[in-house]
């Protein structure tokens, strides 16, 4: 009697042990389902790159939004050139606008480079990728902290239609420094406004929608000799 008693037991035993296992196991999965992100919404904006009313070639960003995040990527092309390359690649926490990680491509004769920022509330580690080797910098920071590549969709992201006159530290990860990014309104009609953005000795005129979505309409770059244009 106490052999079939302890071998019962066993069996009981064993099986709310099984039954942990699966149950936890749901609750992983459960868990994962509640709480990953979200896809919304995809948005395809393309832009003119043009010079002296010459068209160079084609801007092309690509807006995925979650429920947690905004993930922007971009491809530009030229005439000389018609596969799109890789530009930038910029993740942004929706609920604070923060910038969660930064990617940006350059092409030189030696190769592909390579500039990444990961950001997290007190440092932003910048990564250097080139034929050369990888270099790492790591930079103290507060929050509030925006990337140089966000600035440009500020608007759309808090989605509240007004446009005022602000300053705001701004990262530019390719020098590894902070700088004051300054915002003044300079024009506005029925349908659109104009800003004047001042960053590390560069001027833009930008040109957004006063509806939502507040896209980008135009901007105008005299240091880099040249304009985006949004197309229709």
């Amino acid at each position: 009697m106490d052999s079939v008693s302890s071998s019962r037991e066993k069996r009981i035993r064993d099986q709310k042990r099984k039954f942990g296992k699966s149950f936890g196991f749901i609750w992983v999965i459960i868990f994962i389902y509640l709480f990953q992100p979200t896809l919304e919404a995809i948005e395809i904006l393309k832009y003119s790159i043009a010079s002296r009313d010459i068209i160079l070639g084609e801007m092309i960003y690509e807006i995925e939004t979650t429920n947690q995040e905004v993930l922007f990527r971009s491809f530009f092309s030229t005439n000389q050139n018609e596969n799109p390359q890789k530009d930038i690649e910029l993740v942004i926490n929706r609920k604070n606008l923060s910038p969660i990680l930064s990617k940006k491509w350059l092409k030189m004769p030696e190769g592909e480079i390579i500039i990444e920022a990961q950001y997290n509330q007190e440092r932003v580690n910048v990564f250097l990728i080139s034929p050369y080797g990888r270099k790492e910098v790591s930079l103290k920071t507060s929050f509030p902290i925006f990337d140089m590549e966000q600035v440009f969709f500020l608007p759309g992201l808090e989605n509240s239609g007004e446009f005022p006159n602000r300053q705001f530290p701004v990262l530019i990860p390719a020098s590894g420094m902070i700088w004051t990014g300054k915002i003044v309104k300079i024009d506005e009609d029925e349908k659109s406004v104009q800003l004047k953005y001042t960053l590390a000795g560069e001027i833009l005129f930008l040109q957004y929608e006063k509806a939502a979505p507040y896209r980008l309409l135009t901007m105008k770059a005299p240091n880099r000799g040249y304009d985006l244009i949004l197309k229709e």
